[in-house]
């Protein structure tokens, strides 16, 4: 699997519009192993974030930033395992709101 990787100077040309052919673009080598351990930090960075989110008042401005976070980080896993070549990640079912606070004033 290689990532590319982009100079400052190539970005700039990516920014102006102006093609970039193959041999400008520079490319590192990730293996299999390197993604499995990059989505097993996004995991647990989703974990947090779910648990920091229960903990948070209903209808605040924390939760609905935590939401859009954690659905960010699902969709990465999900490109991720996408790349390779497994099975979709599930998506986390929401959990009900029994033990939520009461909604911010």
């Amino acid at each position: 699997m290689r990532l590319a990787n982009l100079s400052p100077k190539h970005t700039a040309a990516a920014m102006t519009a102006l093609p970039v052919s193959s041999e400008t673009v520079r490319t590192t080598n990730v293996t299999p192993e390197d993604v499995r351990a990059m989505m097993l930090y996004l995991r647990k960075a989703r974990d947090r974030a779910i648990a920091i989110r229960d903990r948070s008042p209903g209808g605040s401005y924390l939760e609905s930033v935590l939401t859009r976070t954690i659905d960010g980080i699902a969709l990465e896993l999900s490109q991720l395992d996408y790349l390779l070549a497994q099975k979709p990640a599930v998506a986390v079912p929401a959990r009900s709101c029994g033990n939520r606070m009461r909604p911010a004033l």
